[in-house]
């Protein structure tokens, strides 16, 4: 099979994260599968050995030196070679020059990846003012030339591309994990050869520039040093703060305590002989020197301006970088408990958190095969959301954030929903304003192929003729747009004119609709739908971590929910006997003199008991009305989440799912909720133990999302 050619760039003439990153991952894939070559405005730029090993490197004047031979020259490249590459890899920390991208898209390179490695300006000089003046003025085209956005962290992302408007992925900055696994030998014999034997060392690694805030950390150093003499400051990095940071050293007094160590290419040894690793910096894309510090085994005191996701290890500690004396005391209470403990080996959490070098180039040469075999028919995708739940209706708002959640991992751009529920007639007229400015957006937004995927419903239906007439202009643009049915609102309010309109009249607008299940897709095809729009999933999922837990037979049944009256009036029917029910949930309300029922509050994990119910209305002995109709053609989000937590459920005989829960084994199919304490006294441990297990099963695929990405993937 033809290998893949990817043409990288954003090689700059100096070593900082950028350059790393490119070399580790481009030096660590497999040539068979993928091929680089650089593009790089530099003559001198970073590792010239290692490039010449991976690829052939192509260079172009910088355009604030010669603007017209840039153009020139950058142009002339895309025109004898850009047929060459099926891959255009635009590595930057500010798109201040979107040209590399723009004559691709020109002359046909069909997959073009932005990709982002800061949240910020590094740079605060007038230059550095001038080009990130440039960033922000072209950074909402972005989505004009490139199809693809990549970033360290979502809020690099956002740097980039503050519409969001491209498939986002975070790719995670490898290393070598094994080559920082703590070693007592290398420990003490680089200790020795700097004279630290005695000594607690706090180590930083970074290019000394203000980003970093290395001015700050000597601050907090020479007040740490007052504290513990035994303290020293070891500095690794080369930038051009080093001689104002030298002269700041000699003003605190600490100069002989300090080592500029300068860049180096042996970080992972001299991390080995550091007792903590500090980082103040006024912002970080990630942080990769702290990931690498980790590695090594080292408690981390890091500015609050890291994502979280930098802390990797339980030995991390987030500080504002405003009070050096609180910086002093943190690091010296870090260093002290250090002493008293053994340095831990961490590279499984490293592996675990995605940053070893094989596992990622492994990734990340899946990423570019699946990129390119998607090139025919490669579009953006975008999941609008809908209207926010009510505050009660928990249940509701997970089932949509999980959907956000697995949509954004499937590389959908998220759309925020413009409605909110008006509380007079200005809010209203508001809100209609803004509805038609949103769908004013989408229709310059969204282009031929680009998928459009709805949270169903998306606003109120008295909207729903708006939203018909919006989608027919999108089709009209050659765009895709399909719905995931959350709610069926006809159901919900079968007396509700508008609500049925909707549903009889907008779903059949959609190229594709996901619907819960067969019986719910029965209903829409009589409803106008074709069998070829529907993609049926068997349940909604309930994304979380963690294992799903194990489950024994006792007598105890958990009910989750919305516990209103009009919701759950049945539960004031609930019957007195042996069992005892677990009540989870919003606004309960019931007698306090019923010791068999137990109210656990409106958090819906943990959840105890044997089974969960799955039931709705008023009446204990049946289901009728609109919470029967509702029954018999959805899937409750509560059996979702029953079977998340590893619990077989208790159905009614006439619901959706009573044909799914008898075939998979997962419960007990009732016809009236007083079966129930008979019907558990009957049960045997044995046959109790396989209906548990086959709720993990198919908990564990609820949790992973497994459902909805196969829906998704269907949709294209």
């Amino acid at each position: 099979m033809k290998p893949i050619r990817v043409l990288t760039v954003g090689m700059s003439n100096a070593i900082g994260g950028v350059e790393n990153f490119l070399m580790a991952c481009c030096g660590h894939m497999d040539q068979a599968r993928v091929q680089f070559d650089f593009l790089t405005r530099y003559h001198d730029a970073a590792y010239p050995e290692k490039r010449k090993e991976i690829g052939r490197t192509f260079v172009i004047p910088l355009r604030s030196e010669n603007p017209a031979k840039y153009y020139r020259e950058i142009r002339a490249f895309f025109e004898q070679h850009a047929r060459e590459y099926d891959v255009i890899w635009d590595n930057e920390c500010l798109f201040n020059d979107l040209t590399p991208l723009k004559l691709a898209a020109e002359y046909g390179i069909p997959v073009r990846i932005a990709h982002s490695h800061n949240p910020q300006n590094t740079d605060p000089s007038l230059a550095g003012r001038g080009r990130g003046v440039l960033h922000r003025a072209q950074r909402r085209g972005l989505a004009r030339y490139a199809n693809v956005l990549w970033a360290c962290s979502e809020a690099s992302a956002r740097w980039a591309c503050p519409a969001m408007d491209l498939p986002f992925t975070v790719i995670p900055h490898p290393i070598d994990a094994d080559k920082y696994c703590f070693q007592e030998a290398v420990r003490q014999e680089v200790r020795e050869a700097y004279r630290l034997t005695d000594c607690l060392v706090v180590c930083h690694v970074g290019k000394l520039q203000y980003q970093k805030n290395q001015a700050f950390l000597l601050e907090a150093f020479a007040r740490l040093h007052q504290r513990e003499p035994r303290a020293r400051l070891m500095l690794v990095g080369d930038g051009p703060e080093l001689l104002s940071l030298e002269a700041r050293a000699v003003e605190l007094g600490v100069e002989d305590e300090v080592l500029f160590l300068g860049h180096r290419d042996d970080v992972p040894r001299l991390l080995q002989a550091a007792d903590l690793f500090a980082m103040p910096s006024r912002f970080e894309g990630l942080g990769m020197a702290a990931v690498e510090a980790q590695a090594a085994g080292l408690p981390c005191v890091l500015s609050s301006a890291f994502p979280k996701a930098a802390a990797i290890t339980e030995d991390v500690t987030f500080l504002e970088p405003e009070d050096p004396d609180v910086w002093a005391e943190t690091m010296l209470d870090v260093l002290e408990a250090a002493e008293k403990r053994q340095r831990p080996d961490t590279k499984d959490l490293i592996v675990r958190a995605g940053h070893d070098l094989t596992d990622a180039a492994e990734r990340l040469t899946r990423r570019f095969e699946q990129l390119v075999e998607d090139k025919p028919s490669f579009k953006r995708r975008f999941l609008l959301s809908g209207p926010k739940p009510a505050a009660r209706d928990v249940l509701a708002e997970r089932a949509a954030e999980s959907l956000r959640q697995l949509a954004a991992g499937e590389g959908y751009v998220l759309l925020e929903n413009a409605w909110e529920k008006p509380e007079n007639w200005r809010q209203q007229a508001l809100q209609w304003s803004r509805l038609l400015w949103a769908w004013g957006k989408l229709f310059f937004k969204l282009h031929h192929g680009d998928l459009l995927l709805m949270q169903y419903p998306y606003v109120p239906a008295q909207a729903a003729p708006l939203v018909r007439y919006a989608l027919h202009l999108l089709q009209w643009k050659g765009a895709k747009t399909a719905a995931y049915v959350h709610d069926l609102d006809s159901l919900r309010h079968l007396t509700d004119a508008a609500a049925r309109w909707s549903d009889q009249e907008l779903l059949v607008r959609f190229d594709r609709v996901i619907a819960h299940n067969r019986r719910m897709a029965a209903y829409l095809t009589g409803q106008g739908l074709k069998e070829e729009q529907l993609s049926v999933l068997p349940l909604q999922d309930w994304i979380c971590e963690g294992d799903v837990p194990e489950r024994t037979l006792e007598l105890s049944v958990c009910i989750a929910g919305d516990l209103t009256r009009k919701r759950s009036q049945y539960l004031h029917q609930l019957p007195r006997s042996k069992v005892t029910w677990h009540l989870y949930g919003d606004s309960w309300k019931g007698k306090a003199k019923r010791t068999d029922m137990i109210y656990h509050g409106g958090k819906l994990t943990a959840l105890e008991g044997a089974f969960g119910l799955v039931w709705e209305g008023m009446q204990a002995d049946t289901v009728t009305g609109a919470s029967g109709a509702y029954m018999m053609l959805t899937s409750p989000r509560k059996l979702s989440l029953y079977l998340s937590e590893g619990m077989p459920v208790i159905v009614w005989k006439w619901s959706a799912l009573a044909g799914f829960v008898r075939e998979n084994g997962l419960g007990l199919v009732i016809d009236r909720i007083g079966d129930i304490p008979a019907a558990l006294a009957a049960l045997t441990p044995e046959a109790y133990t396989d209906m548990a297990a086959a709720a993990r099963l198919w908990g564990g695929r609820i949790r992973r999302g497994e459902l909805t990405k196969a829906a998704l993937t269907q949709l294209g």
